[in-house]
């Protein structure tokens, strides 16, 4: 929360408003002739003001009804008032707060809405505002003839504008022999001069990229995406959700490929292992002594034709081909 100061009989030097526990003041940019000698903002009084970190915001009125007089005064008022501003130091793109000094009636706010519409055709619309009770500021701001509001308690009843920056609270206290009316804020931007927008990082243009990735990632409303199946706690999953899911799903699904890769494997031997040559039972029963057997035989065989046979002399030797005598019958028929 800030406080601040608005006042027209005169000029307390700003090391007294900061003494007073105050750091910001609404001053007027018309003059208020000999009966209000303070209200005009003077350049001197806006160097001192800035030399002491005092903030400055900017208020029209001349007389309490001027904004009945509507679109043509508007701009009249507008032109002054933005004149005195560039006079003072002041920045061109911060609002003029316009008073309507007086407790306006519904009948009355299409005069004050065309007053504010003939500021906002010299100033802009966004550095157009309105000071007045509850029910012409509420208006107005309904309307958006006003961007800012300052409302004053007068007039006003218990009702406060929520969308009001400022409050005249209808205390007052007097600051270097100058009777003051007391302010408030508790916004960041109030419409003071030194006010200094923090650097946006990004454009507008990339912020809304950012939306739309955010809006494709997290789903419509940041709620998830139906597509993409539940949580536990039945929330639509969002794109990371969803992917983490189908990666557990691709790990479960390898494991079953493993196992069946494994079983198959097995069958595979099994089914190489039945296709053989086998006996029917029950000579199966001895088929592994049968096949030793043979086995020796076919070794046997083997050696045979390197063993000497009896009666045939010793087998040939040095790879010689040897002729046996052919045998000589006798008379008794004996082979000799």
């Amino acid at each position: 929360m800030r406080f601040g100061l608005d006042y027209a009989a005169g000029r307390p030097p700003a090391s007294a408003i900061r003494a007073a526990g105050f750091d910001f003041v609404i001053r007027y940019l018309s003059d208020g002739g000999p009966t209000l000698p303070g209200k005009l903002l003077t350049p001197a009084e806006a160097d001192d003001l800035r030399a002491h970190q005092v903030s400055i915001v900017s208020n029209w009125e001349t007389t309490a009804a001027r904004m009945l007089d509507g679109f043509g005064a508007g701009v009249t008022d507008a032109r002054a008032g933005l004149a005195v501003v560039l006079r003072c130091g002041g920045r061109p793109d911060r609002p003029i707060y316009f008073s309507a000094d007086f407790d306006a009636s519904p009948q009355q706010q299409a005069a004050i809405a065309a007053y504010l519409d003939g500021a906002a055709s010299v100033l802009g619309r966004a550095n157009v505002g309105i000071y007045g009770g509850y029910w012409p500021v509420s208006r107005a701001l309904d309307a958006g003839s006003a961007t800012w509001a300052w409302q004053t308690v007068a007039w006003s009843g218990s009702n406060r504008e929520p969308r009001a920056q400022l409050l005249q609270t209808g205390a007052q206290v007097t600051v270097a022999g100058v009777q003051c009316d007391v302010n408030e804020s508790d916004d960041v931007d109030f419409g003071q001069w030194d006010f200094e927008p923090e650097e946006q990082d990004l454009t507008p243009e990339q912020d809304q990229i950012l939306r739309d990735i955010q809006t494709q990632l997290r789903g419509p409303g940041l709620a998830g995406w139906p597509q993409l199946g539940d949580d536990p706690a039945g929330q639509h999953n969002t794109v990371v959700d969803g992917l983490a899911a189908a990666l557990a799903k691709i790990d479960e699904l390898r494991t079953e490929i493993s196992d069946l890769e494994a079983t198959t494997h097995e069958l595979t031997s099994e089914v190489t292992r039945l296709s053989g040559n086998h006996w029917p039972f029950p000579l199966s029963l001895i088929e592994g002594p049968a096949m030793a057997v043979a086995d020796q035989l076919a070794r046997l065989e083997q050696m045979l034709p390197a063993l000497p046979l009896p009666g045939w002399g010793e087998s040939p030797k040095n790879g010689q081909t040897t002729t046996a005598a052919s045998p000589v019958a006798t008379v008794d028929n004996r082979i000799g």
